[in-house]
């Protein structure tokens, strides 16, 4: 179970920064403000995707496992 919170927790907060800045520069591009509106954006997403790979991880893991026996 703490393996499961650990990795849903890392694996949510790298999505979640990689992400937000991904899209934070593609709508407003990248000038001086471009790391503080990042920085604001970035908790957003951390509230929606910690949760949601904490719960969702078990679920992908079984199907991962279902795809891998059928290839």
């Amino acid at each position: 179970m703490k393996i499961r919170f650990y990795t849903g927790l890392m694996m949510g907060t790298l999505m979640s920064l990689i992400m937000s800045g991904f899209v934070t520069l593609l709508n407003t591009g990248f000038d001086a403000g471009f790391v503080l509106r990042w920085l604001l954006a970035w908790p957003l997403t951390w509230l929606l995707a910690v949760p949601l790979a904490i719960g969702l991880g078990p679920v992908s893991r079984r199907w991962a496992e279902r795809l891998a026996r059928i290839g």
